[in-house]
């Protein structure tokens, strides 16, 4: 019966993850040109408000780690999940009645659910899989995490940039169904005695030390913070850049996106199951590295001069090949994190999570070079 109820569990967290991606990737694709072209923002000041949410949520997250979590994961998702809903229908009225105040707080506070979010998640996620089978587990999570932002794009393939902040309410409609899943079909894990007590009386700069002495936890924070520098600043500058340059619209924008995500959802199940069972995380972390450097750099090669079909399918290609690697990246570092860790570590699980929006927050230092 506990093998059933764990199995059927972890299915509905998969399907939950599916919603709450797609509802996350309506709002990620469209954030900077609503910033950018709804308000009419230069990309300076669209980084540096990006900077200025990430520095918010790293503030928050340390603070979170300092009073201590509550291991209610159900409850605290449908609390933060009702005020993302609440906070996305506003932003859609403001970006229609163009209101960049009122837009730029709730953008603030959008940012820090969705890690949030997943941070309850993971802690689910965690109580819910066999450590052996891990990197299988963390294989279909970010292989369904993923779809979505192949999906999305070409959703929003029909869009124009002058309609786009429709993403709002189509985001904040879909976190219904995310909600459903999690009240019906998830099952809370038992509260253990003292364990919230116990974090509590933890000093943050003694848990922070503890985190950082650990080699592993140490070397997957700062790859996790890399990696996703790398894809703030494409999520953040390539459709600006690509509107911008190349005057793609969102039709040609949509399907460059679709085809760099591609990878995520393409091989990152069979690499986790190879992880499970040859152990070999390392050799797949550097070759996803030697892989996403190469491609990298070609695509600087890609200018405004050549004709227009073919910067296209450049673009498309070389951006899927890029992202290949970024795949193994990510599984491979996936992987070898959760086997280390338990639902219990809540200041590894937060920290890994902190290390998703820290990057926005190096956007102030990048103004300096712009």
């Amino acid at each position: 019966m506990e093998k059933y109820l764990s199995v059927r569990v972890q299915t509905a967290l998969y399907i939950s993850i599916f919603f709450v991606s797609l509802h996350h990737v309506f709002v990620y694709l469209t954030n900077s040109s609503v910033l950018r072209y709804t308000f009419d923002l230069n990309l300076s000041q669209v980084i540096l408000i990006y900077a200025i949410a990430s520095i918010i949520g790293i503030c928050f997250y340390l603070i979170l780690l300092k009073i201590g979590i509550n291991n209610n994961f159900k409850k605290n998702i449908y609390k933060i999940g009702f005020i993302e809903i609440i906070c996305l229908l506003l932003m859609y009225y403001f970006s229609i009645n163009q209101n960049i105040y009122l837009f730029m707080f709730l953008f603030f506070i959008h940012h820090l659910i969705t890690p949030y979010i997943m941070f309850n998640l993971d802690s689910l996620f965690e109580v819910y899989t066999n450590i052996q089978e891990r990197g299988h587990g963390r294989g279909i999570y970010l292989t369904v995490w993923n779809i979505p932002f192949v999906i999305v794009p070409l959703i929003m393939s029909v869009l124009t940039v002058n309609n786009i902040s429709i993403s709002y309410f189509i985001s904040s409609l879909l976190l219904i169904p995310f909600l459903y899943i999690v009240y019906f079909y998830i099952k809370n894990p038992k509260p253990e005695e003292n364990y919230l007590k116990n974090i509590e009386e933890n000093k943050l700069a003694l848990m922070l030390k503890n985190f950082f002495t650990d080699k592993l936890n140490q070397k997957a924070f700062i790859i996790q913070s890399l990696l996703h520098l790398y894809y703030g600043s494409i999520v953040v500058i390539l459709p600006i850049y690509l509107h911008s340059v190349f005057m793609f619209d969102w039709n040609k924008i949509g399907l460059i996106l679709a085809c760099m995500t591609a990878p995520f959802m393409l091989i990152q199940i069979p690499f986790g199951n190879m992880e499970d069972k040859r152990h070999n995380e390392k050799f797949i972390f550097k070759l996803g590295l030697f892989i996403s450097i190469l491609f990298t750099a070609i695509i600087f090669l890609i200018n405004s001069n050549m004709d227009s079909n073919t910067a296209f399918l450049l673009f498309c290609g070389f951006l899927f090949l890029s992202h290949s690697g970024c795949a193994l990246i990510e599984i491979s570092l996936e992987s070898m994190f959760y086997k280390h860790i338990t639902y219990k570590d809540n200041t590894a699980l937060l920290m890994f999570r902190m290390a998703r929006i820290l990057p926005y927050s190096l956007g102030i230092l990048a103004l300096f070079f712009m």
